[in-house]
């Protein structure tokens, strides 16, 4: 769904391709701001998992080689953990990374991001490659698609307000 005012895609759009999940999103903002809220732990923090409970984790090591984890308590108690190692960083424009979830361990994926910006709207294209179309099957059906576009939404009014001076 697109706003008519700014012309950001709302929701996240997820598609898949065998073994790939193919996200994109439009947000209000210029590609910079948009890669420095994913890659910055003060921003991270306010838009990951929004909703589904507290950030605990937020270590972010932002260079070639270097390890990134977030974790948090579902208002149930479970903990929620995810961790990677960044492959590839051309900001504002690129972010390569592996991603695992921790709780289930396995194979990472590896997301491959691109920001691309057009008069200050920035929009994004991850696509994750899994292991397997069996493994992208369990993702799927783990509600992914719902959290990921919490956290979008969550990111996108941190964007908003960090382009306001109020983040």
């Amino acid at each position: 769904m697109s706003d008519p005012i700014d012309g950001t895609q709302r929701r996240a759009s997820v598609t898949r391709h065998d073994n790939q999940l193919v996200i994109t999103r439009t947000f209000a903002a210029p590609a910079a701001l948009v890669y420095e809220a994913m890659t910055r732990p003060e921003h991270i923090r306010q838009w990951w998992g929004a909703g589904h409970g507290e950030v605990t984790t937020c270590e972010v090591d932002l260079r070639v080689g270097g390890r990134w984890h977030f974790a948090q308590v579902t208002p149930d108690g479970t903990e929620v953990s995810f961790s990677g190692e960044y492959r590839e960083l051309d900001p504002p424009g690129r972010l390569v990374h592996t991603e695992v979830f921790d709780n289930i361990g396995g194979p990472p994926s590896l997301v491959e991001t691109s920001y691309t910006e057009e008069g200050g709207v920035t929009h994004l294209r991850a696509v994750i490659t899994y292991d397997s179309p069996e493994t992208v099957d369990m993702v799927v059906a783990s509600g992914m698609e719902s959290g990921l576009n919490d956290s979008y939404d969550a990111l996108e009014a941190l964007v908003q307000r960090v382009a306001a001076g109020n983040g």
